[in-house]
């Protein structure tokens, strides 16, 4: 009875528990004050200097004009502009021509993409409707090996056949025709390529002698630097290397402080959620009479946490003197006096070690280096927007153990975009396979549904017939009542026939196989769809794999993602479906039996057959066409949240939300690269055989030029400053996408079986099928091609000066690839030996139109930041705001003075006993993600603790009031207008 007694006081606790607390308004605002709305004109100085090139540019802006956003900008529009121009070209020569002469041939029966592909040429002995000879009207579904293999011999077997004619024209001398006019249009491409390299230096050294940045005065020096380097000393070895009247502006020693970094950053974060939770408290308390004790467990939470980040900055601060010097970065006075430095001190190990004793760094006998002095390797220094401090303890070694692992991930995300891809057939090749429906055989041996030409017709007696001999449509037996036998099978041939060969009016009569549409069309769909979805997700693990690899410098990273990008994403759109729907017998023998048996290597095709333009080409097709659409509603999206987030700024509570609802996004440069090249090499592979590639293409480059400068210039904030190496990388990588479309066109165009070619000699012929002999095994595992028919594909008529095309690109990639290795080991031989000059030829000439560093400064000739300091570097100045408690100020590298540190010394065993165990309500003070989940843990449940404390007594002190001063009743309290300001209704009721 006791229990049953108990049991309404337990729910009322537990109902109490589950219920919302609140805190009177008139405490909350006692204890934490009134909400301070947001500066407007604060966050309009901070929008114009972030966006003044918004007022300065307009989209007839040249593009030579944009070289004040660095010269990795200004090569990134230059290499849109000329590849769209390309693109263009092709597009008209050889592309409209070669969409022509394919689609005069009419291999399809309906009218579609695949009639401007080469699939739709047909046969040289024929011209007419494939389903005139009855060879491949079986439908998608019923697509098989064997039959793509017969459509392979078919079109093998007219080497010596007679050509038909087509409007006139002979169509083996038409073929031949087309694959020049596809030779002539990858050499102009080739040709483009060359070109492209060559433009990019020469417009990089322009671009670097026509602006003035603080690049142009700094080094940095890295390799043989003693970690216990001081400012001083490397300030005084420095200027007598450059020599009489050289003089030093700066010196930024850079220490490890990845973890100090770390702790910034996240603090920045911290910084802002507690001035939301403390403005979203304040103003709810200001609006109604009480307040949900919730939102202050949210700033309490967000204080705790910042006690605890501010305690570990400041240990990491004391310990800061401890850490090693990693490099340092000096500014010159002059662009001579640099020179001069650079030329002075050698970067070739073995010049060196050839240096004497007094000519090295000894650290003004400080530290080992005393003992031991050290040859500095003095380099060029980048941009300091271009530099990741965070990164530049990381060494090579270490950079290339991650860089190893990253590049095993980046093969998972592969493998994984490859599974998603390959949906489509295997949705389409397994239901196939299942064994579901009666056999071809059985179709062809008891029914009878086509016309003399191949295509589907049923009488209306055979119509009826055939129904009501199905047991689920009809009554399974004749009018006469007798059985159907054979016929039985009848009507479900005809409608998987028919509803997989396209012909969806039959969808009324074939009601019952209604799946087969839907399979056909999700196949179609799935197809597309999983190559950008794959390609959406390989976007944001390659760059999150990209970030662990800690370059030093931003386009460093860049190029390691593009690359990233690029590779992955060519591989999954180009390949993936391609390799999904191909026919490998030996592998597909190895897991026969198994339950992946007819899902993979049980595709259809062996070859480039018309039918393989319709399941492989034509989502390859579809995919390009949606990236680029994609890629201009994300731009369209951008500027209509911008302009949304500005429209709707009255609704921030702090001046962070109100900054960031004037900003702009930045100008991710090393993923446009890479999704631009992906297509670039996507388009060059299959446009011999789809030449509708090359209008896309024009398109696409075309339409993103105007698209990424409205974007620059109208949306996004000032971008970063990037090197040239993104431009390096994407030019010397481009002419290889000539390879890919000449392998690829050979062998598409080899499938028409023609005549030995004159250009192409007996003995080479004979060499070449010697060598594919050695390939014999992998060859008959793969398909059912021999050595001899492999071989005469690549020296009849039609192919024979593509391979030769082929050979030619690739011995001149390899030999300015090679020749540049060369010369390159050459210089640094010549270096070694001293005979050349480490800071470069053309460096004595360059800095002669330098102006001096103060002149440039006070003239404001000087582009970009004027220091190397990580506090004033754009990438990191907003995690700093607010530092007054640090001693950030004192020492301009980020590093606290010697007293200071003293006394952070001094502290530092009371301050680990607080921040370290797991006993201590804040946690450890690592910055690893468990120390950080504990403090976060720690830090909300002191939170509740303190806000339901909080409540109570506001409650208690409310009532004690109320008791002494009873409120009139039916008077409702004055609640004041703040605006236009809101935040969610509290309920009233306690």
């Amino acid at each position: 009875m006791s229990g049953g007694r108990d049991k309404p006081g337990c729910v009322e606790a537990c109902m109490a528990a589950l219920r919302t607390k609140y805190r009177p308004s008139a405490s909350v605002l006692e204890e934490y004050g009134t909400w301070k709305p947001p500066n407007e004109n604060e966050a309009r100085e901070k929008f114009v200097q972030e966006h003044t090139h918004h007022e300065i540019f307009d989209m007839k802006t040249p593009i030579t004009e944009l070289k004040e956003f660095g010269e990795g900008i200004l090569l990134y529009f230059y290499l849109l502009k000329y590849t769209a121009m390309l693109f263009a070209v092709l597009a008209i020569f050889p592309g409209m021509l070669l969409m022509v002469f394919n689609g005069l041939g009419g291999w399809y029966d309906r009218a579609d993409i695949e009639r401007t592909t080469l699939g739709n040429y047909g046969l040289l002995s024929y011209n007419g409707r494939s389903s005139e000879l009855n060879i491949t009207t079986s439908a998608a579904a019923h697509r098989a090996a064997s039959s793509e293999g017969a459509v392979t011999a078919l079109f093998q077997s007219t080497v010596t056949a007679t050509p038909a004619h087509v409007h006139g024209m002979n169509k083996r001398s038409l073929l031949v025709a087309m694959t020049v006019l596809d030779m002539l249009g990858v050499l102009l491409f080739f040709g483009y390529s060359a070109f492209m390299i060559w433009f990019v230096r020469v417009t990089a050294r322009a671009a670097d002698r026509n602006t003035t940045t603080i690049k142009d005065y700094a080094v940095r020096v890295a390799g043989g630097l003693p970690p216990d380097t001081g400012e001083e000393a490397l300030q005084e070895y420095l200027v007598a290397a450059a020599g009489e009247g050289a003089e030093i502006v700066q010196v930024e020693l850079c220490r490890k402080v990845d973890s100090l970094l770390a702790l910034v950053l996240e603090r920045g974060v911290v910084v802002q959620q507690l001035e939301r939770a403390r403005a979203e408290l304040q103003r709810t308390a200001e609006t109604y009479p009480k307040v949900p004790v919730d939102l202050e467990v949210e700033l309490l939470a967000a204080k705790f946490r910042l006690d605890d980040l501010n305690q570990a900055i400041k240990q990491e601060q004391a310990l800061a003197d401890k850490h090693q010097v990693v490099t340092a970065f000096v500014t010159f006075a002059t662009a001579e006096a640099r020179y001069r430095a650079m030329e002075a001190l050698p970067r070739s190990r073995m010049r060196q070690l050839r240096m004497p004793a007094d000519k090295k760094f000894d650290n003004k006998g400080v530290g080992r280096a005393a003992k031991r002095p050290a040859a500095l390797d003095v380099s060029a220094a980048p941009e300091p927007s271009d530099i990741q401090y965070e990164n530049l303890e990381y060494t090579k070694l270490h950079r290339l153990v991650r860089r190893l692992f990253t590049n095993a991930a980046k093969y998972i995300v592969l493998l994984i975009g490859f599974l998603l891809v390959s949906l489509a057939p295997a949705l389409r090749m397994g239901l196939s396979s299942s064994g579901s429906g009666p056999s071809k055989a059985a179709c062809e041996a008891s029914c009878t549904y086509t016309d003399a030409a191949g295509n589907y017709v049923l009488s209306d007696s055979a119509r009826s017939l055939y129904k009501g001999c199905d047991s689920q449509a009809g009554t399974g037996a004749l009018p006469n009542k007798l059985d159907c036998e054979e016929q039985s099978v009848c009507y479900e041939c005809f409608c998987r026939a028919a509803l997989s060969g396209g012909l969806y009016g039959e969808l009324v009569y074939c009601s019952r196989f209604s799946s087969v549409v839907a399979v056909a069309t999700s196949a179609q769909v799935l197809a597309v769809l999983g190559i950008v979805v794959a390609n959406a997700m390989i976007e944001y693990a390659i760059g999150w794999l990209t970030r662990q690899e800690k370059h030093h410098t931003r386009s460093r990273q860049a190029v390691s993602m593009a690359r990233g990008l690029f590779i992955t994403q060519f591989v999954n759109t180009a390949f993936s479906n391609l390799l999904a729907n191909l026919y490998l017998p030996g592998p597909a023998k190895s897991v026969s039996g198994s339950f992946l048996a007819g899902y993979i290597f049980a595709g259809s095709y062996a070859d480039t057959t018309p039918n393989w333009f319709h399941d492989v080409g034509r989502p390859i097709v579809i995919s390009i066409a949606v990236n680029t659409a994609i890629l201009h509603i994300k731009v369209l999206f951008r500027w209509w949240w911008r302009r949304r987030c500005v429209s709707s700024r009255y609704r921030c509570l702090t001046q962070a939300q109100l900054n960031k609802a004037y900003s702009g996004h930045d100008f991710e440069l090393s993923l446009k690269y890479g999704q631009h090249l992906y297509v670039l090499f996507v388009v060059m592979t299959y446009s011999g055989g789809m030449p509708v590639m090359y209008l896309l293409a024009a398109v696409h480059f075309a339409s993103a030029y105007w698209s990424e400068k409205f974007e620059l210039l109208r949306v996004c904030k000032r971008p970063l400053a990037y090197s040239r190496d993104l431009a390096d990388y994407v030019s010397t990588t481009i002419p290889f996408a000539a390879l890919w479309h000449l392998t690829l066109a050979t062998w598409m165009y080899g499938l028409f079986g023609s005549p030995k070619s004159a250009l192409i000699s007996s003995t080479f012929r004979r060499g070449l099928e010697s060598v594919m002999k050695t390939f014999k095994g992998l060859m008959a595992s793969a398909s059912t091609l021999t050595p001899a028919l492999v071989a005469w594909r690549f020296i009849e008529n039609s192919t024979a000066h593509l391979f030769i095309a082929l050979i030619a690109c690739s011995g001149a990639l390899f030999v300015f690839f090679t020749l540049s290795g060369w010369l390159a080991a050459m210089r640094w031989f010549a270096s070694s030996l001293g005979l050349t000059k480490d800071s470069g030829t053309r460096g004595e000439v360059e800095y002669t139109s330098v102006p001096e560093f103060g002149v440039a400064v006070r003239s404001q000739l000087l582009l970009g930041p004027a220091t190397y300091s990580v506090q004033q570097n754009p990438m990191y100045a907003h995690a700093f705001v607010r530092m007054d408690d640090f001693d950030w100020g004192a020492d301009p590298r980020g590093f606290t003075t010697r007293a200071f540190q003293q006394q952070q010394q001094a502290e530092a065993g009371d301050a680990a006993q607080g921040m370290g165990g797991g006993g201590g309500e804040g946690g450890g003070s690592g910055t690893g993600r468990q120390s950080k989940r504990k403090r976060t843990a720690a830090g909300r449940l002191r939170a509740k603790r303190q806000a339901e404390a909080a409540a109570a007594a506001g409650w208690a002190a409310e009532e004690r009031v109320n008791n002494r001063y009873p409120p009139a009743l039916g008077v409702a309290p004055a609640l004041p207008s703040f605006g236009r300001n809101k935040v969610a209704p509290v309920p009233l009721s306690p």
